[in-house]
């Protein structure tokens, strides 16, 4: 699966390759979508096997065995709203792409960090929600948000992200959550949502065979007995560090998404520009790469005002810091340079097993790599 991670001079080539050159960065999407009625595969729910995946990458070895070439995938799903004053935010999420990978990175040091940046809208919408796929290289990321599809229209209030932590609760499948660790998962907008959710729009957002997906990814779910959105956010909180992200202070959005989430859970986001910086404030408290008494700092040198860094330290401030490196296999995790039997093993080979004298137990000839 190769070992290109993003970078800058990456970002720049796939801007050019993929964005539209006058309008917003979606404008040819939105166009086929319009003559269609369909959205682009890598983005649309119910596309590439509807489950989503965060996977290690491999570089298969002359002896046999399989290289991680980066480290333990870390995945990181974001859902953001483009209904009304918010459809502008396929490209914000755009603009700011190669510092959000940046901030992220510097917080997850020895990950392979997977980005899915998807968006959302209302079921009275064409399309509720743009689900891609989990991408590690610029031109991926960029290209899947060039291929969204904002409605840009008010809809109703409340909105409906709820769809969409569906998704990331049952339809999605990580090497993280596999070895006892999870990954981060965040919904930004500025209004309340539902608490139920129906089947016949489960079905028209991911396809009629959803519930056998379901059942395919682990999950047993009675289509006429389905979780509400608390019952949801709690099942994804065993795999994911989840978090609302509010943009505005309004206090029906705060009373629903607290009800939902918990009040640890709900961020203030002054603004969406400010998305990357929040994020990675959130997954270095909760890795234990950051010490709260660092983030005021650490938002400042990265562009954020003095007002709002203080908003944004008290917010964070009551988040399950330091809930990541807490999990038992923290500390275990796979690093880069690690040899696997099988790119389905679980864990890497034990460096115990090897020595430089003698044949070894996985079969590696003599001559082969010295771990000890």
């Amino acid at each position: 699966m190769g070992k290109n991670t993003f970078s800058r001079d990456t970002y720049e080539a796939a801007t050019k390759r993929f964005v539209a050159a006058e309008g917003p960065a979606t404008a040819r999407a939105e166009q086929k979508a319009h003559e269609t009625g369909k959205l682009n595969p890598l983005v649309d729910p119910a596309g590439y096997g509807v489950i989503r995946r965060s996977l290690p990458r491999f570089e298969k070895q002359t002896n046999g065995l399989w290289l991680l070439t980066i480290g333990t995938p870390m995945p990181i799903e974001s859902r953001v709203d483009t209904t009304g004053s918010m459809g502008h935010n396929v490209d914000v999420a755009l603009r700011v792409l190669p510092k959000a990978y940046e901030l992220c990175s510097g917080v997850l040091p020895g990950y392979d960090l997977q980005i899915a940046t998807g968006i959302f809208g209302d079921v009275c919408d064409r399309f509720v929600l743009c689900r891609p796929q989990f991408e590690m290289i610029a031109g991926k990321i960029v290209e899947q948000l060039t291929l969204m599809v904002p409605e840009r229209n008010g809809g109703d209030r409340p909105e409906d992200p709820h769809y969409g932590i569906f998704g990331a609760t049952y339809l999605t499948h990580t090497y993280a959550s596999r070895i006892g660790l999870k990954g981060y998962d965040f919904t930004i907008s500025d209004a309340p949502g539902r608490d139920l959710i129906d089947e016949c729009q489960l079905k028209r957002i991911y396809g009629d065979e959803i519930f056998i997906k379901i059942a395919e990814n682990g999950y047993q779910i009675d289509p006429h007995s389905l979780p509400t959105t608390i019952d949801v956010v709690q099942e994804l909180l065993k795999r994911a560090h989840a978090f609302f992200l509010q943009v505005e202070n309004t206090s029906d959005t705060t009373e629903f998404w607290t009800k939902v989430f918990g009040p640890e859970r709900v961020v203030v986001l002054p603004s969406t520009e400010l998305l990357p910086q929040v994020q990675s404030a959130i997954i270095g408290l909760t890795e234990g790469t950051l010490n709260l008494q660092d983030v005021e700092e650490f938002l400042k040198k990265n562009n954020v005002s003095d007002s709002d860094a203080k908003k944004i330290v008290r917010s964070v401030a009551n988040i399950p810091i330091g809930a990541q490196a807490s999990l038992p296999n923290f500390g275990k995790r796979p690093k880069k340079g690690d040899l696997f039997k099988e790119k389905t093993d679980l864990w890497p080979i034990d460096p115990i097993e090897f020595t430089t004298e003698s044949p070894n137990k996985t079969g590696v000839p003599e001559g082969g790599p010295n771990w000890l």
